[in-house]
């Protein structure tokens, strides 16, 4: 199965909203050789002044998939970005996994995953399952299950389009 959470894939998320004419947002990219890297989220206010609104960064592995998403905001008030949720993409044979963790401003790191979706390919068509963190923080429990008809690249497809 290939993979298809690819830099092909966030350029296309980047082009798609950046050609949206009506959007109060503004979008500023650092593209390199045709790799996203960062792209810088500004809000158009009505007296036409562009705010920093969010940042998302992303990083990939050798085989140009998708590693880390990271996304930040800007703090209007200490002037800087400041760190929010993070999230990680791991990949197997038969499918990939995302996990959401969230920032700990009192620790300075990211937290263990809230949330953590799997996606698997079995005989042409894809599971998907949904577990969230529990209050206590010691284990995770089941919130979504289902099973698509298609496989996995169909379904990513429409997800990242």
């Amino acid at each position: 199965m290939e993979s298809i959470i690819t830099i092909a894939t966030v350029l296309t998320m980047y082009f798609n909203a950046a050609n949206d004419v009506n959007a109060p947002y503004l979008y500023n990219s650092d593209l390199e050789d045709g790799v996203i890297h960062k792209i810088e989220v500004y809000e158009q206010k009505a007296d036409n002044q562009m705010c920093a609104k969010m940042e998302y960064r992303y990083e990939y592995d050798d085989q140009g998939r998708l590693t880390t998403r990271e996304v930040v905001r800007w703090d209007s008030e200490k002037q800087t970005w400041v760190n929010d949720v993070r999230h990680t993409y791991k990949y197997y044979k038969n499918g990939y996994n995302v996990e959401i963790s969230k920032w700990d401003a009192a620790k300075q790191i990211y937290d263990l995953p809230s949330e953590v979706t799997l996606y698997r390919e079995v005989a042409s068509m894809t599971s998907v399952k949904t577990y969230r963190m529990n209050a206590e923080k010691n284990d995770m429990f089941l919130v979504n299950s289902l099973l698509c008809m298609e496989p996995l690249d169909a379904i990513s497809d429409r997800l990242f389009a």
